[in-house]
């Protein structure tokens, strides 16, 4: 039977399910520590949730068959339908990513926090991606762990309560959600494209299950070359080698119509340095106020007044996502 009572899933092999529910949150806390102050979201990625998705993927592997079936299931679920959930979570916010805004520009400040580097490269953009996918993945996982046969409409309950979790900490604030409440609705709205497939699949437990085992080997190979090469590609692109070649530590550089690299990180509050090209005057935006003036082939400093994550661009009609960005230690101290 696909449903059984929800008192009759928490009470079967309750601390096994609640061990897997604890060593989730710290893939889904890892950012929080860091807006908070509290641990460093590098400290708590590499020593907390990296060995968490090697215990999940264990205990998925060893117990595939036998008396605890149903928590393998629930593990793969949950994974693929979190996974899912964040594909239709992204897909769902790209009209926003074209009329302009910089909806994914979070997932590489967690790369620059992961590998705790001082400005973004291939490399942090590829490790915030791989985060922001893995924390997608594990949330289902907190779902499914309890949620077997629910109706599908408690999956968006539960996304809607990790996104005022994020909103309503400094998180909120650090990254200007919370002053838009175009970007607040966007947020909300993004997660219950996230909802549905986990709901969908956690409610349609048993034909998940047997979907999952029965895929064709065939499907299982291609899913893993495309998760491969959507992980190595980035990596490998002659343009972005190029980039991160070019790239200084405290230092923007004018690059046709934009400022590269994406991510400055500044250890504590202080200057930053913008080169200009020699192809004409420009004008550097901070959070979309004229801030410095450069003459071509000049360079000048760019004083930051405060800790937190500050915009910064050239002024050009439409292009406000080819924006840049100073992250400016500690951001748990943004005003």
């Amino acid at each position: 039977m696909a449903s059984r009572p929800f008192r009759d899933v928490v009470r079967d092999r309750f601390w096994l399910r609640a061990f897997i529910f604890l060593i989730c949150i710290p893939s889904g806390g890892a950012v929080l520590t860091e807006v908070y102050g509290v641990i460093p979201m590098h400290d708590v990625v590499w020593f907390g949730a990296v060995p968490a998705y090697l215990i999940l993927f264990g205990i998925w592997a060893l117990n595939r068959k036998g008396p605890l079936l149903e928590i393998s299931d629930a593990i793969a679920i949950g994974a693929v339908g979190g996974f899912l959930g964040v594909v239709a979570y992204d897909l769902a916010r790209i009209p926003f990513v074209v009329a302009g805004y910089r909806i994914f520009a979070q997932n590489s400040s967690y790369g620059l926090w992961i590998l705790d580097a001082d400005y973004s490269t291939r490399f942090s953009l590829v490790a915030g991606w791989i985060f922001h996918f893995a924390n997608g993945t594990l949330f289902g996982v907190m779902y499914s762990i309890f949620m077997r046969g629910r109706h599908w409409g408690w999956a968006i309950v539960w996304a809607f309560l990790l996104e005022t979790i994020a909103l309503f900490s400094p998180y909120g604030n650090i990254y200007h959600i919370t002053a838009s409440a175009l970007l607040m609705v966007v947020a909300y709205y993004g997660h219950v494209a996230y909802a549905l497939p986990l709901g969908f699949m956690t409610q349609r437990w048993d034909a998940s299950a047997r979907w999952l085992r029965e895929v064709s080997p065939v499907y299982k190979v291609i899913a893993l070359v495309a998760l491969f090469a959507s992980i190595v590609g980035p990596m490998i692109a002659p343009g972005s080698i190029a980039a991160d070649a070019r790239a200084e530590k405290g230092v923007f550089v004018v690059e046709g119509d934009r400022l590269t690299p994406s991510w400055q990180r500044l250890r504590q509050v202080g200057p930053v340095t913008v080169r200009n090209s020699c192809e004409r005057d420009v004008v550097i935006l901070l959070a979309g106020e004229p801030a410095l003036s450069l003459p071509r082939c000049e360079e000048g400093v760019l004083p930051l007044p405060a800790p937190g994550i500050h915009l910064i661009a050239l002024p050009a009609e439409g292009l406000r996502t080819r924006s840049s960005f100073i992250m400016v230690e500690p951001v748990s101290a943004a005003p």
